[in-house]
């Protein structure tokens, strides 16, 4: 994982560079929020419409420390925004999780457009305004000032925290949480604690919600209201179902095909938002599983085209039939032995 992210961070500038780089780094912002998206709703099975909530708690805490403490390292930033979503999650999931289904994904809702709704009536949220100039973000000690600093550092992040998903994914706790997904019941019967999972699960999904938040902050120097808004949270929850979550890739692949399609698009058509929702819709509907699942799709229509199989030659009857000492069966045996 962390050796194909490597190869990513150097062939990248190699072929990109300026407007393309950028949007690279933007996908590589939006591959770690789809990734954190699917533990929520690929691993533990809960769906969730206010994952916007964590992206913006994220953007809006860098944007907070660094108006207040500009000299403040930019991981160090990323840190701060991913305790405290995943201690706003954590707290908000052990009550929302006395409900489920539906229930719990208009909570989820309910919670994204309340603190929305705070970035307007908080003075010190600066409303619809925001925040803007926040690109002297130093790392360590030396501040981002090109696109190709801007790169290698988000690709580092994204990278790190998607190969520590990686483990969680293999490890007993991501285990646990498919278990729980595919059937609470039975894994509270095996010794499982379910409600303690799913927190886990919310917290850590909100964690790295925020640090995609962050980045994002950090690499276009903006925080608006529109990055707590549901369209946040509908094309997350769109590029996960693209890609596909039966393969732990599968939110990587969609959360690119996002991005780089509502890039192309707009481009070329002026109303872009209408053709966008139309393609991801046709991919949603051509594959269902995402993806992810074509090459298996492809593999199996090659074997369902291929030559058909000879079917075995007809045995004689058994008068053509010999017994073990070589003499041929008479008319009675065969009957006998029908």
């Amino acid at each position: 994982m962390l050796i194909g992210f490597a190869v990513v961070a150097v062939l990248m500038p190699v072929f990109f560079g300026g407007s393309p780089l950028f949007t690279w780094t933007t996908a590589a912002v939006w591959v770690l929020f789809a990734m954190s998206t699917s533990v929520l709703f690929g691993w533990t099975g809960l769906l969730s419409f206010g994952q916007a909530a964590f992206f913006g708690i994220g953007a809006y805490t860098m944007a907070l420390i660094h108006e207040n403490r500009p000299e403040t390292p930019g991981l160090v930033m990323l840190l701060a925004a991913a305790l405290v979503a995943a201690v706003v999650a954590a707290v908000f999931a052990l009550f929302a999780l006395r409900t489920s289904g539906a229930e719990f994904a208009i909570l989820t809702l309910v919670l994204a457009q309340v603190l929305w709704l705070l970035t307007y009536r908080v003075s010190w949220l600066k409303g619809e305004d925001g925040f803007h100039g926040l690109f002297s973000v130093n790392i360590i000690s030396n501040p981002l000032t090109s696109d190709l600093d801007l790169w290698y550092y988000t690709i580092a992040v994204v990278g790190f925290c998607v190969w520590l998903l990686w483990l969680l994914h293999r490890s007993t706790a991501g285990m646990a949480m498919r278990a729980v997904r595919d059937d609470p019941w039975r894994s509270a019967a095996l010794g499982i604690n379910v409600r303690r999972v799913q927190v886990c699960a919310f917290a850590v999904s909100a964690a790295l919600s925020a640090v995609a938040g962050a980045l994002l902050a950090q690499g276009q120097g903006v925080v608006s209201p529109g990055m707590l808004s549901f369209a946040i949270s509908g094309e997350i929850l769109v590029a996960c179902l693209i890609g596909g979550m039966s393969r732990f890739g599968g939110p990587i692949l969609g959360a690119i095909v996002l991005i780089w399609s509502q890039t192309l698009i707009s481009n070329l058509l002026h109303d872009s938002s209408m053709f966008v929702g139309l393609l991801l819709l046709v991919i949603v509907i051509a594959l269902p599983q995402g993806l992810v699942s074509l090459p298996g799709r492809v593999r199996n229509r090659r074997r369902a085209s291929g030559p058909p199989s000879i079917p075995p030659a007809p045995t004689g009857s058994l008068a053509d039939e010999s017994v073990p000492d070589g003499s041929p069966v008479s008319a009675g045996d065969e009957e006998a032995l029908r």
